[in-house]
């Protein structure tokens, strides 16, 4: 039988593992594909700020995620939003065949990209 010492010992191992920043970084992100044209890319922009599908202040001038001021990074940031509040399936990353995931965060400067 277990000591109580050794079973508290790994519990709390266990729990405090969770709490770890590399175990925290783990995540899965939708992103534009190098492949997809500007005009698709467009088309995705469209279709998700347009019609309210996410929150696209962030790509706008002055938001955290403007810089740098191209299509394919406000793309791949409000493609990724879509993605997970949709449940992160390869059906909410599809957009058409233009949307890949990665597996190293975006994210950088005060552009955080949601995993």
């Amino acid at each position: 039988m277990w000591q109580p010492s050794i079973f508290i010992f790994l519990i709390l191992l266990i729990v405090s593992i969770n709490h770890l920043p590399l175990a925290r970084a783990r995540g899965q992100w939708c992103v534009v594909s190098p492949s997809a044209t500007d005009a698709q890319m467009q088309a995705n922009i469209d279709w998700l700020c347009g019609h309210g599908h996410v929150d696209c202040i962030p790509i706008k001038p002055g938001g955290p995620c403007f810089q740098p001021d191209n299509l394919r990074s406000h793309v791949s940031f409000v493609m990724n939003q879509y993605d997970q509040y949709n449940g992160k399936t390869e059906k909410a990353c599809y957009f058409s065949n233009t949307g890949i995931f990665v597996f190293k965060d975006p994210s950088y400067g005060h552009c955080e990209y949601d995993y």
